[in-house]
């Protein structure tokens, strides 16, 4: 599609629309990947996805180390 990244994208909501709704009629799950704000999840929920990766392994680490720094940041 040329868009990469762009999960708001008008296009790519049409194609997880008709992916949908292909899910629907064979009764399989809608998942997908790369929704990293709130607003992006709730649409695509409310449109039946069912498994929604919203980090990996390295950003959850990420989080996690910088939450710690900032609390040992703290205590000086």
């Amino acid at each position: 599609m040329g868009i990469s990244g762009q999960i708001d994208h008008p296009r790519v909501t049409e194609a997880y629309e008709q992916v949908g709704a292909a899910c629907r009629a064979c009764g399989k799950a809608l998942g997908m990947g790369g929704v990293y704000d709130k607003e992006t999840a709730s649409r695509y929920i409310k449109a039946g996805a069912r498994m929604v990766l919203s980090g990996s392994d390295q950003t959850y680490l990420l989080a996690g180390a910088k939450a710690r720094a900032e609390v040992l940041r703290g205590a000086l």
